[in-house]
């Protein structure tokens, strides 16, 4: 893949997760070459906008256990944190080929 594709595909999918609600700090990019279109997704999300994601995947009711979760973490300074790693397996597609 070429390095005008790979930013067109890192752009296409940054848009595409500030489009669902991900903060604006998200950043995405290609962590192995050999693997197009493998992409690796750095954001840090602390509970409140973690519970924004989940409520805007859910049609904006989390399920009670969810709910309950988010409300436990809230006030915490709980963060998660996704980083790409270069010890990652490589890609594998899923049993049923999508």
């Amino acid at each position: 893949m070429n390095k005008t594709l790979n930013a067109l595909v890192c752009r296409h999918a940054r848009n595409l997760l500030l489009a669902q609600g991900w903060p604006e700090e998200t950043d995405v990019d290609q962590r192995n070459l050999n693997y197009p279109g493998w992409i690796s997704i750095y954001v840090r999300l602390d509970a409140p906008r973690l519970a924004t994601l989940l409520i805007n995947r859910h049609g904006g009711v989390l399920p009670p256990l969810l709910a309950s979760a988010i409300q436990r973490l809230t006030g915490t300074g709980a963060e998660l944190v996704l980083s790409g790693s270069q010890w990652q397996s490589l890609p594998v597609l899923p049993a049923d080929g999508t």
